[in-house]
């Protein structure tokens, strides 16, 4: 089945999580699943990209940045895809704009990607982040990132997180991880049924920073150190993320 790219609808009780004492990084995505079209390779999907960042540097009047995950660990039988495209800007609206000027002269671009791509479709999603990462982007830089599928465990909600977070902030800080962490919450064009809420998304510098992340866990576990969690999550898949397009808001 196609992957599935956030589906609860978000409520008006999820801008709880922004109190007066905490600021939350709530930003725009868009997301796109994709195949390889028959006869094309990567690299082929690559050039366009890198056609369509020139395009967006003479083009987007907002900043916006993108990057191309591909699958290190992920089961084929539950996931059809060769690639995700996500973008990320300050706002929904922002995510739109680009969108606009995209159409307005990009439909050269749009032909070549259809050529080399076989793409289910593209949604809207806001992007929270739970964990600032310690380290800066770096435009091209190749980089791992973990999704879990997960959901609410019965009696806790989104106004369990900011507490939930802080908890979580500080066991990260004293294991010394250095990623960030954020939740994808479904808008525009997700899927309109699934059996979880949002997606969770972890960043690695490494394959091996990551596996040791999945020891630690097991560690922790079994001496009892590891913190409560609010949901419940299903088996994570790991995806090497390229930049192809940095341009954040100052």
């Amino acid at each position: 089945m196609k992957i599935k790219f956030l589906i609860m609808f978000i409520f008006a009780s999820f801008y709880n999580i922004t109190h007066a004492d905490d600021h939350v990084e709530i930003g725009g995505m868009a997301a796109m699943q994709c195949q390889i079209a028959d006869g094309a390779d990567m690299d082929d999907v690559m050039k366009v990209l890198a056609e369509w960042d020139e395009y967006g540097d003479d083009n987007f009047s907002e900043p916006f940045s993108a990057w191309i995950m591909t699958p290190v660990y992920m089961s084929t039988t539950d996931f059809d895809l060769d690639f995700v495209f996500l973008g990320f800007a300050e706002t929904l609206a922002s995510v739109g704009k680009a969108e606009d000027e995209f159409r307005k002269g990009g439909d050269r671009i749009g032909a070549k990607w259809e050529r080399v791509t076989n793409c289910s479709g593209m949604s809207l999603n806001l992007n929270v982040e739970g964990r600032t990462p310690k380290t800066e982007w770096v435009e091209g830089a190749t980089g791992y990132t973990m999704i879990q599928s997960c959901s609410f465990k019965d009696g806790k909600s989104v106004d369990d997180l900011p507490a939930n977070d802080k908890i979580w902030n500080k066991y990260l800080d004293d294991s010394g991880f250095e990623g960030g962490y954020w939740r994808w919450w479904p808008e525009t064009g997700s899927p309109t049924e699934t059996n979880y809420d949002y997606l969770v998304a972890v960043s690695f510098s490494s394959v091996e920073e990551y596996g040791a992340s999945r020891d630690n866990r097991l560690k922790a576990m079994m001496d009892g150190s590891r913190p409560e969690e609010v949901h419940e999550c299903n088996t994570p898949r790991l995806y090497e993320s390229t930049n192809i397009r940095l341009n954040l808001a100052e």
